[in-house]
């Protein structure tokens, strides 16, 4: 009789060490009664009784699911192959296994039908612009179904949009042309800008005969240390005066050149009036070229 006692005892506590179960930190248990859940089990060593209940484990971390490369047809009719991934965590563990059979498929399949239906309310060009924003509204849609399975949807990401060959060519053209027209935009904007800046810096030359005099004296100092150039100027002879002479001798130049004759060889005094008056017109480049350096300079 004793034997007998001894031998249930043993038995008996066999049953009860096999019925010993581990709950890790990140997981919640959910206990089965005879198939009826009878509660949740937290992390931490529990027991149950072995042929009369069980346990189902539920990860409680954040997964992240790839959903896969999926052919979308956008609104304007362009195909489009999206590549996306969706996190999620279960927030009720209880949901989670009872309100649906495989909620991870679940979330998996019912983010694949709202990408394809937000894609394809969504014209091509805004697809690629606002990847997160269309994102962020398939979230929302995907949320508002699986939050009735315990689930949390965080993130829903577009991590590639590919287009067809051809619509990539088509793509690669107009953004070169766009790039072509800011180009052509700006330079003509610099362009009017140092126009703009040549006629304020003649029309201050023109307006004072000092600096212009003064620039005159500049011009023939650099000239002097060129070495490479002789250029005979009359340094008595004043610049309102000179700049007169220079008009004469283009007007008669000019004159010349419309009846076809060949211009007659030009006295001393005259060559050194011409070369003086295209002295005067270099001063007048320069001088246009140090204001705009200027005003440049002024703005930074």
């Amino acid at each position: 009789m004793m034997a007998v006692l001894a031998i249930l005892g043993v038995l008996g506590l066999f049953y009860l060490l096999t019925g010993l179960r581990q709950i890790d930190q990140w997981e919640t248990a959910l206990k089965f009664t005879l198939g009826k859940f009878s509660g949740r089990v937290e992390p931490g060593l529990t027991m149950i009784l072995p042929g009369i209940q069980r346990l189902k484990r539920v990860d409680m971390r954040t997964r992240n699911r790839d959903l896969l490369r999926q052919m979308v047809i956008t609104r304007d009719n362009v195909t489009t192959m999206v590549d996306a991934v969706v996190y999620y965590r279960v927030l009720d563990p209880e949901k989670a296994a009872l309100a649906v059979e495989n909620y991870e498929a679940a979330v998996k399949d019912r983010a694949k039908v709202v990408l394809r239906d937000v894609v394809g309310e969504t014209p091509l060009d805004q697809l690629l612009a606002h990847r997160e924003e269309i994102a962020a509204k398939v979230r929302t849609q995907v949320e508002s179904v699986v939050n009735q399975w315990g689930l949390h949807v965080e993130l829903i990401g577009l991590q590639d949009v590919q287009l067809p060959p051809q619509m990539q060519e088509s793509l690669a053209k107009v953004a070169i042309a766009e790039r072509d027209r800011k180009y052509v935009v700006i330079k003509s904007q610099a362009d009017v800008e140092s126009a703009r800046n040549f006629a304020e810096a003649a029309e201050i030359l023109t307006s004072s005969p000092g600096a212009m005099e003064l620039r005159r004296f500049e011009t023939l100092a650099n000239l002097a240390q060129s070495g490479a150039t002789k250029v005979i100027f009359d340094l008595a002879k004043p610049f309102d005066e000179s700049q007169g002479h220079a008009r004469k001798i283009a007007a008669a130049t000019a004159e010349a050149a419309q009846d076809n004759v060949a211009p007659r060889p030009k006295p001393a005094a005259m060559q050194m009036h011409q070369a003086q008056a295209e002295y005067e017109a270099q001063a007048v480049a320069e001088a246009q070229a140090e204001a705009e350096l200027a005003r440049a300079r002024r703005k930074l």
